[in-house]
């Protein structure tokens, strides 16, 4: 299998779980990125570019390949629209020109992203893949376009395509610059001394749907052997949280009662007021999949590794 994004906090954990379901992992990351310790073959390439792309995928000559490498944090793909749009729409696009030319008997796995639905007023039932998408961001708008391109490759190219909608997912690993990590970094640095014992956050109105990034990994090795050629899966637990909720759940576990203070900073464009979007995992379920893990537990896993990561 080739994965690329393989270096990142999603694809480690792919990498292990597919290693231990007896998998021959080649990771692909970008030249000059550091690699997490895996034992697996890496290859340095840049996937915007169209050429070392169908070479790396003449050379290796995968049965699946699993897509991850994306500009992934919103606020860099805000930053920087058009390398957002060269990473997400375009390395997509090159893998998919790649397969038709080398691997067409190659199956895809395209990891989009559940926030291109938008957010949903409060008391929106869970979100079906039937519903139509509305990104609110340039991030989402750009994994937007790389679906419908993915779809219209299985559609009208005859390629082995099946793409997913994850909701947001976590767990040990998981970059401080999103939300519940961020809170679990203050929280570990006020317990060793290390910062005052305020906490920062943004807008904790906001709902979300929460996984383990355990069980999500689990959901992509799955669709890649199971799912429905051109077909969108949700991956999602299908239970919103508030960020409220899980600030006061993380503090809950923690060693110390710190003062939250508010900084607008933190905000992202129009997020003031309750957003919501929790997704309906139903497609994804009658598959067989089922979550390992409560939320509860993933956050203090997320906690419990800040504590000793730094």
């Amino acid at each position: 299998m080739l994965v690329t994004g393989a270096a990142g906090f999603v694809g480690a954990w792919l990498v292990r779980h597919a290693q231990e379901l007896g998998w021959t992992i080649i990771g692909v990351r970008k030249p000059g990125v550091p690699s997490p310790l895996l034992e697996v073959e890496w290859v340095d390439v840049d996937l915007r570019e169209r050429a070392a792309t169908g070479a790396l995928l003449r050379a290796a000559h995968p049965r699946y390949i699993l897509h991850l490498a994306a500009v992934a944090f919103p606020h860099e793909a805000t930053q920087d629209p058009l390398e957002a749009l060269r990473l997400n729409y375009g390395a997509l696009d090159h893998l998919l020109v790649g397969m038709a030319q080398h691997v067409p008997a190659a199956r895809l796995l395209y990891v989009g992203t559940g926030e291109a639905y938008g957010p949903r007023p409060e008391g929106t039932p869970p979100l079906r893949e039937e519903e139509p998408l509305a990104p609110p961001s340039i991030y989402s708008a750009t994994k937007a376009a790389a679906e419908a391109r993915a779809t219209l490759a299985a559609e009208r190219e005859d390629l082995d395509v099946v793409c997913v909608r994850p909701f947001n997912h976590s767990g040990p690993g998981r970059p401080a610059h999103y939300a519940e990590s961020s809170f679990a970094r203050q929280i570990a640095h006020i317990e060793r001394g290390q910062q005052e014992p305020v906490i920062r956050v943004g807008n904790l109105d906001n709902v979300r749907d929460f996984s383990d990034v355990r069980d999500v990994v689990r959901a992509y090795t799955l669709l890649l052997e199971h799912g429905k050629r051109g077909a969108v899966y949700n991956v999602c637990s299908g239970r919103g949280w508030s960020i409220r909720a899980v600030l006061d759940h993380l503090i809950a576990r923690s060693q110390t009662e710190p003062r939250i203070e508010v900084d607008p900073s933190l905000y992202q464009p129009g997020s003031p007021g309750r957003r919501t979007l929790v997704g309906d995992p139903g497609r994804l379920r009658a598959l067989g999949w089922t979550p390992r893990y409560r939320f509860e537990e993933t956050l203090d896993d997320l906690l419990d590794d800040w504590r000793a990561r730094e």
